[in-house]
């Protein structure tokens, strides 16, 4: 909190800013189109194993450097890591504190291998990070690093498949963003606004704060719903309209969040999704669920499907 995290936002900043997500991006269309090639001629896939699940994990890779044959520890320890966010963390201790122990052993290594060997990546860029004089110590380093492999994992992949279950069920928007790929900007913060993955978040009260006539004293645990604020009437004209060419309101969607914990990687996942929902949308047209849809449990902090069976025109 305060200068620390001050400091550390002035640090990281510009290693996070729209123009380096950029870069990325004709990597993350050849990602999606790899992933929906095995599919496309069988016109049917689970979703969320198929597509959603390995969609950004090389991408993540890609952004730190990292081989490309430890995608699938990325993706299991992003997964128990985020666990301590769960209702039901305190039963799965174990597992948690032992893919922290192995991700933080990994990470070590990582940027002891970018010191040796400067590279075109994040690991790089974090490590080259200074101002006036100041730059990321050792622990510091892995805790960026940490945040990048863990945050940027499950809230993209889930984020995906709750943007495809909300299409599914408004098939007109679907095949209009098909006709115009140029809308996916807006498609991106419709879908995050109308259906987050991050539906509230975990805020400790600064200051005695009065709201509507309840008093929440200083150092009070709150959990801001952010899908509530989503669905705001006096910021969002029609809020429960789901419409993909929705004009910008007053102030952006807040399932990145607000103030200053707004989101460190929002350029990345905005660009993530703003890539592969196009070439979804081209290349699965009328797509449909296809069978039960499984969710995960309410108790989970980042939400989507476990499984969605889909079906699409077959190419």
């Amino acid at each position: 909190e305060g200068d620390v995290h001050t400091r550390l936002r002035r640090l990281v900043a510009p290693s996070f800013s729209p123009r380096a997500a950029d870069r990325l991006r004709p990597f993350m269309r050849e990602v999606m189109n790899s992933l929906i090639d095995p599919v496309a001629k069988n016109g049917m896939c689970d979703l969320a194993t198929d597509i959603c699940d390995p969609y950004p994990i090389p991408i993540i890779c890609e952004l730190l450097g990292a081989p490309k044959e430890d995608w699938q520890l990325f993706s299991r320890w992003a997964e128990d890591v985020l666990r301590i966010f769960n209702a039901t963390a305190s039963e799965e201790l174990d597992v948690i504190f032992k893919a922290q122990d192995e991700l933080g052993q990994y990470t070590r290594q990582l940027i002891a291998d970018r010191r040796s060997r400067p590279a075109d990546d994040l690991i790089t860029s974090l490590i080259a990070a200074e101002e006036a004089g100041d730059k990321l110590d050792e622990a510091e380093l892995e805790m960026m690093v940490e945040a990048v492999i863990v945050g940027g994992t499950d809230t993209t992949r889930n984020q995906l498949g709750c943007s495809i279950a909300l299409f599914a069920e408004h098939p007109e928007q679907w095949q209009l963003l098909a006709e115009r790929p140029e809308l996916a900007g807006k498609a991106v913060e419709e879908t995050m606004r109308y259906f987050g993955a991050v539906r509230a978040t975990g805020r400790f009260a600064s200051e005695d704060i009065e709201y509507k006539g309840v008093l929440f004293p200083k150092g009070t645990l709150v959990t801001p719903s952010l899908s509530i604020a989503n669905r705001d009437e006096t910021v969002f004209n029609d809020a429960n309209v789901f419409d993909i060419t929705r004009e910008p309101a007053g102030q952006p969607q807040m399932t990145f969040g607000s103030g200053i914990h707004y989101c460190l990687g929002a350029a990345l996942a905005r660009a993530e999704q703003q890539e592969a929902l196009p070439i979804m949308a081209q290349r699965m047209k009328n797509l449909r669920i296809d069978g039960a849809v499984t969710w995960k449990p309410s108790t989970v902090a980042i939400f989507g499907p476990e499984n969605m069976p889909i079906s699409f025109d077959a190419e």
